[in-house]
Parts: C-alpha cells; sequence; structure tokens
C-alpha cells in the first residue's frame, strides 16, 4: 500500500508541476503584460486547486485498488475442483 501511495504522490506532483509550466507558458504568449499581479496569483491558484481536484478523482480507483489488497487474507478460497 505504501508503495500504491508513493506512486500516486509522485505522480500527482509531476502532473501539476506540468500543468503550472503549461499554464506560465500560456500567460507570456496569451495574457497581457500589464495585468494586475492579484489577478496572475488567483489564475495560479484556481488553477491548481483545479488541478488537484482532477487528480484527485483521477487516482481515485488507483487508491481504491490498493485497499483491495488488505482484505485479500479474509478470503479463503481453496484451490481444486469439486
Amino acid at each position: 500500500m505504501r508503495k500504491v501511495l508513493l506512486q500516486i504522490l509522485i505522480f500527482s506532483v509531476i502532473f501539476i508541476l506540468i500543468f503550472n509550466l503549461t499554464r506560465f507558458l500560456m500567460q507570456l504568449h496569451f495574457i497581457p503584460q500589464d495585468t494586475d499581479k492579484i489577478e496572475l496569483l488567483k489564475m495560479y491558484a484556481f488553477g491548481t486547486f483545479h488541478d488537484i481536484r482532477f487528480l484527485s478523482a483521477a487516482f481515485l480507483p488507483l487508491l481504491l485498488c490498493g485497499f483491495l489488497s488488505y482484505f485479500a487474507p479474509l478470503l479463503k478460497i481453496k484451490g481444486g475442483g469439486g
């Protein structure tokens, strides 16, 4: 379970960095340079919040599958036929 949580954390950080990099590049090319700094801060804060919300929904199935490993000892399936 620790590996699953570590993978989710690493991938989330990588994706948030990529999303913020693209947001920064779009700011350089599409947003006027005389824009208020508070507005830019809001753009980054709301964008990062939206990215975290999206990633939490995307990684939820992986997290739930990781929790299924805790229930494996409870299943008493014996092999063989008949």
